[in-house]
């Protein structure tokens, strides 16, 4: 049994906000570190501990420019000792700007490849590239996909679940919200459900791509970990995407400005569309005690700046 790095501070602390007519409950996994805060962390303590069990010493993987998963991926390979290579989608930027996360990159010591839209979508190809020369050079490299997604990083959900099972018992959690983006933390949550026998919905907000892909994602995951899911057990929404991946709307900033004086920081690529989408989906299905985990994501705010002033 592969048994995870012990990188971050868990168990994460759950918040409570009263209101008029509901209680929210808020999963601070945005408070297990510093630099590493936030969702990506608990999945890399798992897959890191996979490629130091095959004794890799190069990591790669691949984000958006200002991901928090490449931050986060070469964070931990610095205080590892570990070489890092992040493949990165600049996007439909002329100039980049060493700035947020990409500015943590770089000073973890990162060696970083930037596409083009058109190049990411064949990330895939040019990773099996890289791995080859790196192979000659006589390194062993070791490829994480994006976001940690696969069926080694949901572990890490699937034990957040478990850390908040007798939570969620004692104060009646009627319903569970995070933002999908590359599927793995729904996955490893839904996956911890089933195991704890909960008749607990989770609702994932979409970020990107359709519903469509995310249940074909998730459920081959989950069926390499020998785990069978129904058609009922998907609760996928995709109202809150707005014009597309990382482009915020007026609502979602107005929702950031006002919860950022309650002292808790959303960003405008996950976590600011899965919140608006929670509270309104809460509201719409009379939740009584909703519980929202937070995913992290404040350094990519300091290249968002421009929605923020």
């Amino acid at each position: 049994m592969l048994k995870p790095l012990n990188l971050t501070n868990k168990p994460t602390p759950i918040e409570k906000y009263e209101f008029d007519n509901f209680t929210l409950h808020i999963k601070r996994d945005d408070l297990n570190g510093l630099v590493d805060s936030g969702n990506k962390a608990r999945k890399l303590e798992y897959l890191l501990a996979d490629a130091l069990n095959k004794k890799s010493d190069v990591i790669i993987t691949a984000g958006y420019l200002n991901s928090n998963h490449c931050r986060i991926t070469a964070y931990f390979c610095s205080r590892l000792g570990l070489k890092s290579i992040l493949v990165l989608n600049c996007l439909k930027r002329k100039k980049i700007e060493k700035e947020g996360n990409l500015l943590l990159d770089y000073l973890f010591g990162a060696e970083i490849h930037f596409l083009n839209e058109k190049e990411y979508k064949e990330k895939e190809n040019y990773v099996e590239g890289l791995i080859k020369k790196l192979i000659k050079k006589g390194f062993n490299p070791y490829y994480i996909p994006t976001g940690g997604s696969n069926e080694i990083g949901i572990l890490g959900y699937r034990d957040c679940f478990l850390e908040m099972v007798d939570y969620l018992k004692e104060n009646k959690i009627d319903g569970i919200f995070c933002a999908v983006g590359s599927g793995g933390t729904y996955a490893g949550l839904l996956y911890g459900k089933l195991i704890s026998n909960l008749d607990i919905p989770i609702y994932g907000i979409l970020v990107d791509e359709t519903i469509d892909y995310f249940k074909i994602k998730i459920s081959e995951i989950l069926k390499k970990l020998d785990c069978q899911i129904d058609e009922k057990d998907f609760h996928l929404i995709d109202s809150y995407i707005g014009k597309g991946y990382g482009i915020p709307y007026k609502e979602e900033i107005k929702l950031i400005k006002e919860w950022a004086k309650r002292g808790i920081i959303l960003d405008l690529t996950y976590t600011g569309k899965a919140f608006y989408g929670m509270l309104k989906e809460s509201k719409k299905m009379g939740f009584k005690n909703p519980l929202f985990l937070h995913t992290g994501g404040i350094f990519s705010i300091f290249a968002h700046k421009e929605y923020l002033k």
